[in-house]
């Protein structure tokens, strides 16, 4: 360390400001006196134009979460703003979305179009139209998730644990499972008799509800994230930005201390002094007992240099195979289809890769909601992928051109009806260390009970992200942050 550099002293320091990351850290300043939490400075999650609100996502379960789990994030946080009062609503705040008794999603593919429905009839309703002659085979699978899943939801929904997973087997099982366990077969092979067009309509669900980009999702897991619950209460359009904002107040309110930082040139560690990271354009350096990660582990790896050696093994087991670009239009609403859901993604080439614009997954504004557009608008969020296998391109020209061609085919007389599209943003924040936005794939065989990042790295170094659980999206982050949050409340006491 530069002997010039003015040393502060925390007792925990939190890298980056992520859901899971703002839940560990508001459970955490309850107890800890010095706690900090470092945000990009340049890093905005949200993006205002023209009356238009717009929130870029990395999963459709950033736009659609459980009534359920929103509850146990109340609970889990002592506070009841981030929920609803059902019995006097005057009295709290709303939700951060809207109440919805379903979730209703479309998948878009070259020769079907199917929405994804909770109440089972209706669903049997579209598989049967868009795979008619499928239809024997597609109700034998169903049948069998139907089996799976509200086992596993049941397991997850008794005590208070927030353990959703690992799933962890108990002799009961056995009681209730038609077979004697959980089946571990994997999804592709159970899905290889099926016609290439059913076998992408199940694969999109799987891959857009997370961050995981495989065909190795096992039947149990791919039960849980299939199966919907008939009346099951969502909130939907989550609006995750606010979200975020709410439990930074908390975390706020209960002592915590926010600075925002240009970045963070190194990290050291000493078994004697915990860590001392060094920032970017400034004279101090922060020194810490406790050190937690909340950014995309690619981004922060290198900060060890070569000595944290089990950072590097995480960062190189999991990778980011595409980063997810937002687009943002602002329309009319006439230009939206009749029968188009406000959340779907589209493919238009099954034999292509996911880049250049071939798929795409949107997020429709509600239409009347003026919290995201005015009135008569719709604000459009688009997100489309790009290859990380060669890095970032320097220009996204073709890029810009795939995607409008898709959106075009989706949305005639497009041009026509809409007042703008930005780009700005995602050129803007792609390349910050907080971007959050990845599709990763894993090439190494791990527990998909106990997820693929574990909590903790090492010695009082933890990791809370989209890489702890990447096949749960926003659940996993929820479940990740509370469990390091509690961990370290209870093994750690100051």
């Amino acid at each position: 360390m530069s002997k010039k550099r003015k040393v502060e002293e925390h007792d925990i320091v939190i890298l980056g400001s992520g859901l899971g990351g703002l839940i560990a850290g508001a459970l955490l300043s309850r107890h800890y006196r010095n706690i900090l939490l470092l945000k990009e400075r340049r890093y905005q999650t949200s993006f205002l134009r023209e009356g238009y609100r717009f929130v870029p996502f990395s999963n459709f379960s950033e736009r659609s979460l459980k009534r359920s789990l929103l509850q146990k994030i109340s609970r889990t946080l002592s506070l009841s703003p981030l929920m609803g009062d059902q019995e006097d609503e005057r009295k709290v705040d709303r939700p951060p979305g809207r109440n919805k008794q379903e979730l209703t999603f479309q998948v878009i593919l070259p020769q079907s179009r199917v929405a994804l429905f909770s109440r089972p009839f209706l669903l049997r309703k579209e598989w049967k139209r868009e795979f008619s002659k499928e239809t024997d085979r597609i109700e034998t699978l169903y049948k069998e998730l139907e089996q799976i899943g509200p086992l596993l939801r049941r397991m997850k929904s008794e005590g208070d644990s927030w353990s959703a997973f690992p799933i962890r087997f108990s002799p009961w099982i056995k009681r209730w499972l038609p077979f004697k366990s959980l089946p571990t077969e994997g999804m592709d092979k159970k899905l290889s008799p099926f016609s290439r067009e059913f076998r992408e309509f199940i694969r999109l669900q799987l891959i857009c509800w997370g961050n995981l980009y495989s065909n190795r999702f096992p039947l149990y897991l791919a039960a849980y994230l299939l199966w919907r619950t008939e009346g099951e209460e969502w909130i939907s359009p989550i609006d995750l930005a606010r979200m975020e904002k709410m439990i930074l107040e908390i975390f706020v309110h209960s002592g915590g201390r926010v600075e925002e930082i240009e970045g963070v040139e190194k990290i050291e560690k000493r078994w004697w002094r915990g860590f001392t990271l060094s920032l970017k354009g400034d004279k101090r350096a922060l020194r810490s007992r406790f050190l937690l990660f909340n950014s995309p582990l690619h981004h922060l790896s290198y900060l060890f240099g070569k000595r944290e050696t089990e950072l590097s093994k995480w960062s190189e087991k999991i990778r980011p195979r595409y980063a997810l670009l937002p687009l943002f239009l602002g329309v009319n609403e006439r230009v939206i289809p009749v029968g188009m859901q406000d959340l779907l993604v589209s493919i238009q080439d099954l034999e292509k890769s996911f880049a250049g614009g071939n798929l795409l997954l949107l997020h429709l504004s509600p239409r009347g909601d003026e919290n995201w557009a005015p009135a008569g608008k719709r604000a459009i969020t688009v997100e489309s992928l790009i290859s990380l296998e060669r890095g970032i391109p320097d220009s996204l020209e073709e890029h810009m051109k795939g995607v409008m061609r898709h959106l075009e085919h989706l949305f005639p007389f497009l041009e026509q009806y809409t007042e703008f599209s930005d780009w700005s943003w995602a050129k803007e924040h792609v390349l910050c260390w907080s971007f959050p936005h990845f599709l990763y794939e894993t090439k190494h065989d791990f527990d998909w009970g106990k997820g693929v990042v574990p909590a903790r790295l090492s010695k009082n170094l933890y990791f809370v992200g989209k890489e702890n659980f990447p096949y749960l999206g926003l659940e996993g982050e929820i479940v990740s942050g509370a469990l390091v949050g509690k961990q370290i409340v209870e093994r750690f006491k100051p």
